[in-house]
């Protein structure tokens, strides 16, 4: 694969279907079925640190005129795109530990208003961007007390304009208004439903949770790495499913040595769709659907370095077309596929 090539990149599958049209009627053609199984269209970026590189993507937010926000974490910036993958711009964004140019986002969401929520795990904060790039507002240092934040993960924003964020070293979920005042938490370490960790020690931050997602029916779904597992849970942290394993198997998430724990590590991003079926990342390079309770569907492509094949896969989202757009972390790049509707 030609890696330097910075347009997104199109397989010759997904030309013929997007060209070949059935006969028209009076209404205009007849749009193409629905694949039965994730078809990938275009990949784009490569490893570097010019407009459109990257360097260990990691998480995706899009807009709803459907813009995508991308932080690029060893590259210390968020970037901006289409959804065809054209360059759009960027913004810096403060290093971890200077000199080293390098800024770890846990986790990325976009308000009603268009601005952009940063969770930065080394400087154990909030911050609030809008789209230019300016700071309009943050809150957060490091600690274990209310409204304090220890390497924060996943954000997730909710309708009633209120904000979760997956406090991972403390093992535990933070409610707060968007302005930054505290509204409540729940969690703590351990293996039980509504605790996160398992086997890994309190305070690390491969015990979890991770990233965070909610589906229509307001439920939250938080990953943990080291125990490899789903949980679905209510607003209030009450435990309402978990499944996972850290199997090779259809559904399973595998035990990537990490070299930074002496555990393996399983599931990283979560995602819910409009038809409330969860997406789910994991570090055995796969990208895989299930129900919200935890019945395996289907997978999108597999592990390798080819246009839709995966290494380490990180942050998803879903535009208004229902296209699913991958942080693959681990190829430098962003990838896209049509995935299937219900009940095909």
């Amino acid at each position: 694969m030609n890696t330097e090539m910075r347009r997104p990149r199109w397989t010759r599958r997904a030309v013929v279907s997007a060209l070949t049209m059935a006969p028209v009627a009076a209404a205009g053609p007849v749009p193409a079925a629905a694949p039965a199984e994730p078809r990938f269209i275009s990949t784009w970026g490569k490893k570097g640190d010019r407009p459109g590189d990257f360097y260990s993507p990691i998480s995706i937010a899009i807009t709803p005129s459907g813009e995508l926000f991308v932080t690029d974490l060893n590259n210390a910036r968020v970037q901006r795109f289409t959804t065809d993958g054209a360059y759009l711009g960027e913004f810096p964004l403060p290093w971890d530990t200077p000199p080293r140019r390098s800024c770890m986002i846990g986790g990325m969401a976009l308000d009603a208003q268009g601005l952009i929520y940063l969770s930065f795990m080394v400087q154990h904060k909030i911050a609030v961007y809008d789209p230019a790039g300016k700071v309009v507002r943050e809150w957060g240092k490091r600690g274990a007390a209310d409204g304090e934040l220890f390497q924060p993960g996943g954000i997730v924003i909710r309708p009633d304009g209120t904000l979760f964020v997956a406090d991972q070293c403390n093992h535990r979920v933070q409610r707060f208004t968007l302005d930054g005042q505290f509204v409540g938490k729940w969690g703590k370490h351990g293996s039980l439903p509504g605790r996160f960790g398992g086997p890994e020690p309190a305070g690390s931050r491969f015990a979890g949770p991770h990233f965070l997602a909610q589906d229509s029916q307001g439920r939250l779904y938080t990953t943990e790495g080291v125990l490899g597992r789903v949980q679905q849970l209510t607003p209030d942290g009450q435990p309402m499913s978990a499944w996972g394993n850290k199997s090779e198997k259809p559904g399973g998430f595998g035990a990537y040595p990490t070299g930074f724990s002496q555990n393996s590590f399983g599931p990283v991003g979560v995602m819910v769709d409009r038809h409330d079926r969860v997406w789910v990342s994991s570090l055995n390079d796969r990208v895989q659907c299930f129900t919200p309770h935890g019945t395996f569907l289907f997978a999108a492509g597999g592990p390798g370095h080819e246009p839709g094949q995966w290494a380490r896969p990180h942050g998803m989202a879903m535009d208004g077309k229902g296209y699913l757009y991958v942080a693959d972390a681990g190829n430098e790049r962003i990838q896209k596929f049509e995935v299937p509707r219900p009940g095909m």
